[in-house]
């Protein structure tokens, strides 16, 4: 059996840069739970950035609150990350100058989205993360409290 993986922060960010899909959960309206896969980035110190429609549920429920979940999973390796976060609506100004490079870089098939109009960007700022690596015998469970 291999030894249990539970990542340093730069372990963790290395892990990151090669995952391109999570599944984030809002508020729904009337406190019902919606979850969607999106594409996300993410910074050296752990925020992380998606871009979805304005007219999406997930932008109408960011506005009714900023409480959030993510999920990032890789079947190959079996590890799991997931956060507990506020996520916080970006002007496209804000995203350009301060995302929206590594965005770009990590995620070139979005490239085209961008001139779309609507695009809303949010950055998700965690406020507790756990790393799961379920090939060890109990699970390997990481947690981290933010900022990591």
């Amino acid at each position: 059996m291999q030894k249990a993986f539970k990542p340093t922060p730069d372990e963790l960010n290395a892990w990151l840069e090669k995952q391109i899909l999570c599944t984030i959960a809002t508020v729904g309206e009337g406190g019902y739970p919606n979850a969607a896969t999106v594409a996300f980035s993410n910074t050296d110190n752990f925020q992380f950035v998606v871009i979805t429609d304005a007219n999406s549920r997930k932008t109408a429920n960011i506005a009714r609150s900023s409480k959030v979940a993510l999920t990032i999973t890789n079947e190959a390796d079996k590890y799991t990350l997931q956060l507990e976060g506020n996520a916080t609506r970006l002007a496209w100004d804000e995203f350009e100058a301060r995302y929206s490079k590594h965005h770009y870089a990590k995620l070139p098939f979005s490239l085209p989205f961008k001139d779309i109009p609507g695009q809303t960007p949010f950055v998700i700022t965690p406020v507790h993360m756990r790393f799961s690596d379920i090939n060890a015998h109990p699970w390997e469970l990481t947690e981290y409290d933010a900022p990591v």
